[in-house]
């Protein structure tokens, strides 16, 4: 795995998506004909008739077209079935792919592309957190989820240096296939830059059962033992 350095933590700027289209017009009511208001279209501007592009070959490649479509019962509106089914599958942790392949098939054709569906799950996010930091919100749930946790602050900045944390059950688990434990050291990066110390068991049927995760403050042998420490009170 190559490790990143700091200089390698920048997302690199997008382009914008213009393509200086002079292509604008609008409907203009013209009369009304047997109760119906007959339309016609009016183009803007000089040089509005011509595009400077081929026809796009989905709909959803425009913003425009999916906002109109915030009204029908398809999309993610707050009282949308689609919203409810975003919310329950992000609370299950399920990806933003399967939750659009999900609305692909409960819908022909619907107007909801893979970020708007992660905007929907940054949005249930940010009102399940409401005022609260991160952390403040991560240990009730851990509480209320029935989880064993232990975490470790530094006492001059409150920063969090570790934090570990396994389900019950895994705990009885382990008790049946004790043979094995495997402590995962190869980590993968996030925006905290904090290691991620996996803990697992293998299984007679050559299966790996979860049995604890901890972020470590860094990769000394004292962040080590702290972390199998914890894990001894966790066992007995």
């Amino acid at each position: 795995m190559q490790h990143l350095h700091d200089q390698d933590r920048v997302r690199h700027v997008r382009g914008s998506k213009r393509m200086g289209c002079k292509m604008k017009l609008v409907l203009k009511a013209c009369h009304l004909m047997n109760h119906m208001v007959l339309r016609e279209i009016v183009h803007t501007r000089n040089g509005s008739r011509v595009h400077s592009h081929p026809p796009s070959a989905d709909a959803r490649v425009h913003a425009c077209h999916r906002q109109r479509a915030a009204a029908s019962e398809v999309v993610l509106s707050s009282s949308s079935l689609a919203q409810a089914l975003v919310e329950a599958h992000t609370a299950a942790g399920v990806s933003v792919a399967s939750i659009r392949a999900t609305l692909s098939q409960a819908a022909p054709d619907p107007f909801v592309t893979l970020k708007d569906i992660a905007n929907t799950r940054n949005a249930v996010q940010r009102r399940e957190l409401s005022t609260q930091a991160a952390m403040e919100a991560l240990f009730p749930e851990l509480s209320k989820q029935g989880f064993f946790y232990r975490y470790d602050i530094n006492p001059d900045t409150q920063e969090l240096r570790y934090l570990l944390w396994a389900h019950p059950c895994t705990a009885k688990l382990y008790r049946r296939h004790h043979d094995v434990l495997v402590v995962d050291c190869t980590y993968k990066t996030n925006k905290f830059k904090i290691p991620l110390f996996n803990i697992i068991a293998v299984t007679g049927f050559n299966t790996v059962l979860p049995v604890a995760q901890c972020w470590l403050p860094g990769e000394k042998q004292e962040n080590y033992v702290w972390a199998l420490n914890m894990m001894r009170l966790f066992f007995y």
